[in-house]
């Protein structure tokens, strides 16, 4: 299937969260519940091809758009100190307002970050959390591999072209870099971290996935969090690049699932 020509709101649903319209979707009626945080500047349609992979008698997975990406527009994106941790916040908001108590979290590159924060925040509520591509803190030597990409016109199609569809060129390319400038403040006024703090609380059985050639975080980014997450698990994709879950559906969703069924 052509994750391009997914739109990302097939049986979307708009619901009122702090004020704003936040944009999800249900996929199937199963007993375990499954929060989906995509990347930043992303869309749901993302995540929809690696849904199919899991019984929707089994799961009941939500995916949704933090306010300012996808379809939980307006408003624009803000990416002013803490955003992360606003997106948290609005996650958690989202599964209270759908009356789930108990859930588990799956989140991909900055997206795994703000579930690290979210998880934190509401350990008793989170049965179990897998972080992908993910880390807790930036080096100059992330940032550099980003800036390579601020011209968001040499991009490669594949992710361009659904991109510039979704949000038009000129959204993404303020925006992107304005997430660029967010990082570098990160790395200069905070030392790097992103969410260092919230490892040691989170309580929550942790599956940590990883490539072993992920292009824009080098591996000792998933040995950080397997070492201060308690009770973790670190699965290494050889030859895995940045998007695991897209090059590797098939062994990345049989992962999760072995993970979230075992009691």
């Amino acid at each position: 299937m052509d994750l391009s020509s997914m739109d990302g709101n097939q049986n979307s649903t708009k619901i009122k969260i702090k004020g704003v319209d936040i944009n999800y979707v249900k996929i199937g009626n199963g007993p375990q519940k499954l929060l989906i945080f995509q990347g930043v500047l992303g869309q749901i349609s993302d995540f929809l091809l690696l849904t199919q992979h899991f019984d929707k008698n089994k799961y009941t997975i939500y995916l949704w758009d933090p306010p300012g990406d996808g379809l939980s527009r307006p408003p624009v994106r803000d990416f002013s100190p803490g955003f992360l941790n606003r997106d948290a916040d609005y996650a958690i908001a989202l599964m209270e307002a759908l009356g789930v108590d108990k859930y588990s979290m799956l989140g991909w590159c900055n997206g795994g970050s703000t579930a690290i924060i979210a998880a934190s925040k509401v350990a008793d509520r989170v049965d179990k959390l897998v972080v992908s591509s993910c880390s807790a803190y930036v080096t100059g030597n992330v940032l550099e591999v980003l800036e390579s990409s601020r011209d968001v016109r040499r991009w490669p199609d594949s992710r361009r072209i659904p991109r510039f569809k979704m949000y038009g060129e000129k959204y993404i390319s303020e925006k992107w870099s304005e997430l660029l400038n967010a990082f570098q403040a990160i790395l200069h006024d905070d030392g790097g971290n992103v969410c260092i703090g919230a490892l040691a609380q989170i309580k929550a059985p942790t599956l940590i996935l990883h490539g072993t050639w992920d292009e824009i975080l080098p591996i000792d980014h998933a040995d950080f969090l397997h070492k201060n997450i308690k009770n973790s698990i670190l699965e290494i994709f050889p030859n895995g690049e940045h998007d695991i879950h897209i090059s590797f559906p098939v062994k990345f969703s049989s992962l999760v699932d072995n993970f979230l069924t075992i009691i």
